[in-house]
């Protein structure tokens, strides 16, 4: 354990071997006792938020009503062939009668204002948290935490990850961002120190092995992603005791 307690503990979407952007997806990660559930938002035609990954040029020509007929949702992938798209509003009804955290990993532009709407009408603001495609979302929502999802950082080249560091901590901070979401190969403890050094949360994806989640937790970072979150619960039950 670190002087900073536990991480929270993110539950991608498709955890433990579910399906991504379902409910069944969401509502293990619920049950699995993480304390935020990601899903991946793009928008419909009609504006409408769902719950997807990949693009298609369907979203920008069908409305949520027309994009779910039966034929059409089947040219989105196997899983759609028995199952709707799901609506963001959907996945807000369960989180508004659970306590559970939101990262909203939003995927396209078009998506943002449709999901900030949708979080101000659930009252969700406190219990979420926007990572992917943010646009001027901390300008235009500031009351709204938002991660920004840093690039690569070329670390085998170990001299110039000092001023990666320096470059996406000030980017983060000048531009009002929550924190910094980040592939975990990019994590080093210099990053992180400078980043609660400037009042910043690292968040870092998509963590599946015992061994990165145990260094990531040494680090003292601040939300670990991962879709074994049964192996992360259990690691932060062992060092509880």
């Amino acid at each position: 354990m670190t002087a900073y307690g536990f991480p929270m503990i993110g539950a991608h979407t498709g955890c433990l071997n579910t399906p991504y952007n379902t409910v069944e997806s969401f509502m293990e990660g619920i049950a699995s006792g993480a304390d935020v559930a990601e899903v991946d938002v793009r928008a419909a035609k009609d504006g409408t938020a769902i719950l997807f990954h990949d693009d298609s040029p369907l979203f920008r020509e069908k409305t949520y009503e027309e994009l779910n007929a039966p034929e059409i949702r089947a040219r989105l992938g196997p899983i759609y062939e028995t199952r709707d798209v799901v609506r963001l509003e959907r996945i807000l009804d369960i989180a508004a009668m659970n306590r559970i955290r939101l990262n909203l990993d939003i995927k396209s532009e078009e998506a943002i204002e449709p999901t900030i709407r949708l979080v101000r009408r659930y009252e969700l603001v406190d219990r979420t948290y926007i990572t992917g495609e943010s646009g001027d979302l901390t300008i235009r929502h500031p009351d709204i935490r938002v991660l920004w999802n840093a690039p690569s950082s070329a670390r085998a080249e170990r001299s110039r990850y000092s001023l990666y560091v320096e470059q996406v901590c000030r980017k983060a901070r000048t531009e009002g961002y929550h924190g910094l979401n980040l592939h975990y190969a990019d994590c080093l403890p210099e990053l992180v120190e400078q980043a609660r050094a400037q009042q910043l949360k690292v968040w870092v994806y998509t963590v599946n092995e015992r061994r990165d989640m145990e260094n990531l937790v040494a680090m003292g970072v601040d939300q670990i992603t991962t879709k074994a979150v049964d192996e992360l619960v259990r690691l932060k039950r062992e060092r509880a005791l």
